[in-house]
């Protein structure tokens, strides 16, 4: 997929620094103009690691017991992006003389972005000036910056003045909450330095006390002098040569970042893999890049046909998600990937219900160092549960970089937890996917096990049965509330999958004590399992969201003007926690994720019931009503809903994509296919589809990875057909029928 802008859009220049960002899953830069921009003009200039944070204390004027002490933000690192240029003595910039034949692509298939123009200075003299850059995936702590000037009527001297900064701070928006309140320093320079051809900067975030190094190099064609620079906030590498008319100048510049989550010494290391990526070509790390990404194609193929739009979105969805996820099991994917600073950076149960399902079943390693994430956060975790008043067990903040929770408002932040469900939702889905029972014993065990103990502290009985009160659903409009279905549900889920695990560990001869079951404990999750209070409102015949909602006013969509959403930035949360309106899908996400049980004509009503109170204020939800109308039959809206999440960030629909992608959303955009159109579901039994093929498109295909063996699933107006490319023969049920997947399997479309 090639995503292309043409012209100088000055009130596009953030959206586009998103949608054209390089990122690796380590190492995130955003596709900022290497010369800069006038002051007034909107540019996030940001370069970050996956998992590195600055930690600052909360500050309350009424703080109680439990509140969140401490606010953790991923930390804009120092900018090795900067490339002034001036050409016979004029100063580059798209902003003054004329910007013609301007373009702005990224090359999913190669890993590149390209920016290029043809620029005639105030003075006359045109100049072509093409830039290149990567975020290698085959060394995830390098990027590279290709620039090649040609002067097309002049000649003389070109000057490049090539910057790493260390004096950075951080995006904010007083007016947003999603975002920084203010414009935040987060880093402090440890030492800046220039030597022999070197630019190094380390620097050490504040209140981790995480340290970052950077170090830069220069290669070039031709006869160039250079000089090196530095003082207290920058380091400077200023490069000249004489050129004549179509001459062509070509500079690499290589960046190389590394932090001490995973290097004892970065600054020591940075320079070590500076020296090594520096012995080769930019055009031997683009073909590297080039070949990773030919073999995640391979890997993850999936495609629409006959609506080239949502084809489009399909692709840069999965690329981005390869570049959002952390592969090393320290980082794991934040709300907007490594593409900007939206909720500073931070992990949410997005991962494990949007996220996780495209990266398990195309890439199971890659989804084992997600949950590998999760399990170093046990021991915040553990820390958390204390001090929300549990003697025992495991809460996982809601959001997060190290473990520790970071919301300061708790009605929407702590009391989430049904983080707990999505967490341990992601480890049974990957048992289920893969078999590894050595994984789930070492690594997945005392994670599921801590965090159903914290489950049993925060339920209780009455009148026969298990509620969990006082804790907020998925839908942020609905806080603080008894028996929330959704959470009630994932708790069930839960406490019924640790327990199927404790029987295969059973049955290769451990005993309970020697997996750290307390004596009583699986008959305590089990009891509590059974007799899970789930609301349902007999007289409407629908899923009832929580003990409260059904009986709370109605809320007139219709009548609040356009503008006034998102209605988190427009009214006071109690004016929507007294109303039935839902943020988000909760209900609609519960029968999405745990439908066993629940009667067809209940999940139509429940899911017509709750579309005509839910906003979508949120990016999770449409992807979830578009997979919920697909299995309630309704393709037509299966199809609305599939369009307008999948085009959210090509399109900028929710208007905030300039500070970052929509990660969760673009894990919709591929479960949509393969769980709304295709019908998929996953689970202890294997994989079962029911597919339909809405209007509006001729057929779509998609990729999956099954207990080691991977096929290919494609659906058009001729029928369904499956392919398997690699491993073992599969059983897969198809509209409730069992089938042997052992080549290619065709069958017609219901």
């Amino acid at each position: 997929m090639l995503l292309s802008r043409e012209g100088l859009a000055e009130g596009e220049i953030a959206l586009r620094e998103t949608l054209f960002h390089t990122a690796n899953g380590y190492l995130g830069l955003r596709a900022c103009f290497e010369e800069g921009v006038p002051d007034g003009v909107r540019s996030v200039r940001g370069t970050y690691i996956n998992g590195f944070y600055a930690s600052a204390p909360i500050f309350y004027e009424e703080r109680l017991h439990g509140f969140a002490k401490n606010q953790q933000s991923m930390a804009n690192l120092p900018d090795a992006q900067g490339m002034g240029v001036t050409l016979s003595g004029e100063t580059f910039s798209c902003f003054e003389g004329q910007a013609e034949r301007f373009e702005q692509t990224l090359d999913t298939r190669k890993g590149t972005y390209a920016r290029s123009l043809e620029w005639t200075s105030p003075d006359g003299r045109k100049t072509a000036l093409a830039f290149r850059r990567l975020a290698s995936f085959d060394l995830p702590q390098l990027a590279l910056i290709r620039l090649e000037i040609t002067p097309l009527n002049w000649c003389g001297e070109i000057e490049v003045s090539s910057t790493l900064q260390g004096d950075v701070t951080q995006d904010f928006d007083p007016n947003d909450p999603r975002k920084a309140h203010h414009g935040k320093k987060l880093m402090d320079v440890v030492g800046l330095s220039a030597k022999d051809g070197t630019l190094t900067a380390l620097v050490e975030a504040r209140g981790s006390g995480l340290r970052a190094a950077c170090a830069v190099t220069h290669r070039w064609e031709g006869d160039i002098d250079q000089e090196v620079s530095a003082n207290a906030q920058s380091a400077i590498a200023l490069l000249k040569m004489e050129a004549a008319a179509a001459q062509t100048l070509r500079l690499t510049k290589y960046c190389v970042y590394t932090d001490s989550r995973r290097f004892p010494a970065p600054l020591a290391s940075a320079r070590e893999l500076l020296e090594s990526a520096a012995e080769h070509p930019f055009a031997f790390w683009a073909m590297r890049q080039e070949e990773y990404l030919g073999r995640f194609r391979g890997e993850t193929r999936c495609g629409i046909e006959g609506n080239d739009l949502l084809d489009a979105s399909l692709e840069y969805s999965a690329y981005c998600l390869l570049s959002s996820a952390g592969q090393d099991g320290v980082g794991n994917v934040s709300s907007k990937g490594l593409s900007g600073e939206g909720y500073e950076g931070h992990y949410f149960w997005d991962t494990e219900i949007y996220v996780f399902p495209f990266i398990l079943l195309t890439r199971p390693q890659a989804a084992r160092a997600l949950l590998e994430s999760r399990a170093l956060m046990l021991g915040e975790a553990r820390l958390h549960a204390r001090e929300m008043g549990h003697p025992k067990g495991a809460l996982y903040a809601w959001r997060t970089i190290a473990g520790a929770e970071c919301s300061s408002y708790f009605p929407s932040g702590s009391a989430q937890y049904h983080i707990n469900g999505a967490v341990a939702h992601a480890f049974l889905d990957y048992w289920s996917a893969t078999g590894d029972l050595a994984f789930m014993e070492r690594t997945g065990l005392p994670v599921l096990l801590d965090t159903a103990r914290l489950w049993l502290d925060a339920g209780h009985w009455h009148q026969g049965a298990f509620r969990i009160d006082s804790v907020t659903g998925p839908d942020e409009y609905s806080c603080v509330v008894n028996n929330n279905y959704y959470t009630n549900r994932s708790a069930q889920a839960h406490l019924r999958g640790l327990l199927r695990l404790l029987e295969a560990l059973r049955g290769t001869g451990k005993s309970e004590a020697e997996l750290g079951f307390e004596p009583g404990e699986p008959e305590e999750f089990s009891k509590a399992a059974e007799g899970m209070y789930l609301p349902l409102d007999a007289g409407l015949g629908i899923l009832a969201q929580d003990d409260a909602f059904l009986r709370k006013q109605e809320l007139d969509l219709g009548a609040i003007p356009k503008e006034r959403f998102p209605l988190l930035m427009h009214y006071h949360p109690l004016f929507l926690y007294r109303h039935q309106v839902c943020k988000q899908a909760d209900a609609v996400l519960a029968m999405m994720l745990y439908e066993d049980g629940i009667p067809p004509e209940v999940m139509r009503a429940t899911y017509t019931y709750y579309e005509k109170r839910t906003t979508h204020d949120s990016s999770l939800s449409e992807c979830v009503f578009s997979i919920m109308a697909a299995r309630i039959g309704d393709t037509e809206k299966a199809f609305g809903y599939y369009r307008r999440s999948a085009a959210l960030d090509l399109e900028n629909t929710h208007g905030n994509t300039g500070d970052g992608i929509h990660a969760a959303n673009m894990g919709g955009c591929w479960m949509g296919v393969a769980y709304g159109f295709g019908g998929l579901r996953i689970g202890e039994t294997g994989l079962s589809f029911r597919p339909c093929l809405p209007g509006g498109i001729d057929g779509y295909s998609f990729t999956l990875c099954w207990r080691g063996s991977r096929a290919v699933v494609k659906v058009s107006r001729d029928g369904i057909q499956f392919d398997l490319t690699d491993g073992a023969a599969l059983p897969v049920r198809v509209y409730g029928e069992t089938h042997r997947l052992a080549g290619m399997l065709r069958l017609p479309l219901a």
